[in-house]
């Protein structure tokens, strides 16, 4: 660039020095040299102004004008820059081809959605499993196409995630959906074929229900003789003692059983946003603390943080299997004589959380995530002295999902544990205000 400067700048100067002499000739030494840079001058606008003419239109090579020095320059650079950018765009065609083609063939139905739920973009799975076709629907608002309640809703929330639901292209088909925001007001909607997996589930739903029922009848035959053998006082001491360790096996199997059973019918299900009865939640936790320190004989010491005036929206006999078996827990896994504290409020996004805090041995941060998992046991002999089954935090996960909350488990070894049920704010009762009405 610096070359052709001087070069420009070099042919300047000569025309210029020929001007001068040609002025000295001439008893003209200013006019001349003033029409020279004058005309250079206009030349120079003349030749840009033919490449601007060119550029507008549309830069053809064949008819670029004929040119020299800094404006041939300039040509020559449009040119490499054009044929560059023709390159790249055959380059950005061809992945944008492959990537079209590629997410045409996804498995999962995909739906690309504007701000205003018009459809603008699908693949060829979402005609099979959400019956929305690739041109035909594409601008059409997915709502008009899909009119589910339960998927509107899921839609005009910006909190809900996830869901399930039966699909549109077929009755037998289960769907499970997400929502990613793709940026400046666009979502890709997302929908996998479950139906397999939740036909499972109902499977083992049912066969977990089916021999828990048939496992109560013999367990209570069982339970009814020993009671008949313990009372009889003819029998020898080992026969006694050995009677009683099957008893308390046997009790052992019984709550398995029942919490089993309880299990089943919470499992899967879920409860709409405006089903359940008022449940005073204060009156039950204060009933079933009262009860624990009468029947544990462990001397465990209680503080309540509990707001009367709060109720929750729900089924009350899952609430209180949440809330019991969350404090028994407390009370089995802590020594005699610890604190623990229960608190009953609204946190400060006014969700209703209970909130269950002892001065245990604590958790290891890799046992966490599976705490709430089917007869998971950090400790099994420990678990087995306690009279534990391995299925009451389960119980507490599957109860608290079904009223749309979430159970959160923080603990650390040597200083405790602290278990929260956090519930939707839409699930809070203010009793005070029923009063006074």
């Amino acid at each position: 660039m610096a070359t052709l400067l001087r070069q420009e700048l070099g042919w300047y100067v000569l025309g210029l020095v020929i001007a001068i002499i040609v002025g000295l000739l001439a008893e003209q030494f200013l006019l001349i040299p003033l029409l020279f840079s004058i005309i250079y001058s206009l030349w120079m606008l003349v030749r840009m102004s033919a490449i601007v003419d060119w550029l507008e239109a549309g830069a053809v090579v064949k008819k670029a004008p004929p040119t020299l020095g800094l404006t041939d320059h300039i040509i020559g650079l449009t040119h490499r820059e054009k044929k560059y950018s023709r390159k790249q765009k055959n380059r950005y065609r061809t992945a944008l081809a492959q990537f079209n083609s590629l997410a045409a063939e996804l498995p999962d139905a995909t739906v690309l959605l504007d701000e205003y739920k018009q459809i603008r973009w699908s693949n060829n799975a979402a005609r099979l499993l959400l019956n929305i076709h690739p041109e035909r629907d594409r601008s059409q608002r997915i709502d008009n196409l899909i009119r589910d309640p339960e998927f509107q809703e899921f839609l005009a929330l910006p909190e809900a995630t996830e869901m399930e639901l039966v699909s549109p292209a077929g009755r037998n088909v289960t769907l499970h959906l997400r929502k990613v925001p793709s940026g400046k007001g666009m979502t890709v909607l997302i929908a996998t074929d479950i139906t397999q997996r939740v036909k499972t589930r109902e499977m083992r739903k049912a066969f977990v229900g089916d021999v828990s029922h048939e496992l109560r009848t013999p367990l209570t035959v069982i339970n009814g003789y020993l009671e008949i053998l313990q009372g009889d006082n003819t029998l020898p001491e080992k026969t006694h003692d050995a009677l009683k360790q099957v008893a308390e096996h046997s009790a052992r199997m019984q709550h398995i059983v029942d919490h089993l059973l309880e299990l089943s019918k919470l499992e899967g299900s879920h409860l709409n946003d405006h089903e359940g009865e008022p449940v005073k939640v204060a009156n039950l936790i204060n009933s079933l603390v009262s009860g624990l320190q009468n029947a544990t004989g462990k001397d465990h010491r209680f503080e309540l943080a509990i707001d009367d005036t709060l109720a929750l929206l729900g089924s009350e006999n899952e609430v209180v299997s949440a809330c019991h078996n969350l404090i028994t827990n407390a009370v089995n896994y802590t020594s005699a004589g610890t604190l623990i504290k229960v608190a009953w409020r609204k946190n400060s996004q006014g969700q209703p959380t209970l909130d269950v805090i002892d001065e245990g041995a604590g958790i290891e941060a890799r046992h966490l995530p599976r705490l709430s998992e089917r007869f998971y046991r950090v400790d099994t002999g420990r678990s087995r002295e306690s009279g534990g089954t391995g299925l009451g935090l389960a119980i507490v996960k599957h109860a608290t999902q079904r009223h749309g909350g979430e159970l959160l488990i923080d603990s650390q070894p040597g200083k405790g544990s602290h278990f929260s049920i956090v519930f939707p704010a839409t699930r809070a009762i203010d009793l005070s205000e029923s009063t006074s009405n």
